[in-house]
């Protein structure tokens, strides 16, 4: 009976070493993660301010590759779509194309797009610690804008009795909710909504690997994407658009 018992512990060792051996010398993760964001606006230049928090989500696949041999070092891809609120107001009044002689005021823009963001970044891990490591990283993201959407309120109703509360900025037929400055084309009645497609940013992020069972692991931290790239494509104002997420995912 000792023999068995001392069989089968070499057994559970010998497995617990291999599984060990085969997390320690993979090269190679790939998986999937969900995160919600809290989205802000820095206006660079122009008659715009930030209006508020916009709460996104992102949700995407992760692949891992390990640099140099070393299980501390590895470049981190993604590939998401990202969902990322801009809340604006314009801090003065503006003349539009539909009302040519009426003053819109307390103009408010709120957009809600879409993005395809693929971001690269340097991971730098610890040692395993008691079945955990702890990561930061650091990185670029390159962004396209897969749907524009923004809702523009203003007094007096910028839609009419068109029965619309949301329009496609960047669709010339919907052009006619720009605001051009009126008759006499003045810039400073004037906002043009359309959004650049383009988006890039910087990354920095940290967060744990916990190890659940072979070669999965749950993937939990916080990232701060912040944008470099103005989102606006207006020749006054000059913005970018911020995020911070929580990062939740599996990695195998």
């Amino acid at each position: 009976m000792k023999k068995i018992i001392l069989l089968f512990t070499g057994l559970i060792s010998t497995a617990a070493f291999n599984i060990a051996s085969a997390q320690e010398s993979k090269s190679f993760s790939f998986g999937f993660k969900v995160s919600p964001n809290f989205s802000w606006v820095k206006v660079q230049e122009g008659p715009m301010t930030n209006n508020g928090l916009g709460l996104g989500f992102t949700y995407g696949v992760t692949a891992d590759f390990m640099l140099l041999k070393n299980q501390n070092y590895w470049l981190s891809t993604e590939l998401n779509v990202t969902s990322l609120p801009s809340k604006v107001q314009h801090t003065g009044d503006l003349k539009g194309t539909i009302t040519n002689n009426a003053n819109y005021k307390n103009v408010q823009f709120n957009y809600n797009n879409q993005y395809l963001q693929i971001p690269v970044s340097i991971k730098f891990k610890t040692d395993d610690l008691g079945g955990m490591k702890y990561y930061m990283q650091f990185g670029l993201g390159m962004s396209f804008a897969m749907q524009k959407k923004v809702e523009t309120v203003s007094d007096p109703n910028i839609y009419g009795n068109t029965g619309l509360s949301s329009h496609d900025p960047n669709n010339t037929v919907n052009s006619i909710y720009d605001f051009n400055g009126g008759p006499q084309n003045d810039a400073s009645l004037t906002f043009i909504d359309d959004i650049n497609t383009f988006r890039g940013s910087m990354i920095i992020g940290a967060g744990v690997e916990y190890h659940l069972s072979g070669n999965m692991n749950l993937v939990a931290g916080l990232k701060f994407d912040n944008g470099f790239s103005d989102i606006f494509a207006d020749a006054r104002v000059n913005a970018r658009n911020n995020f911070l997420s929580l990062q939740v995912g599996l990695t195998f």
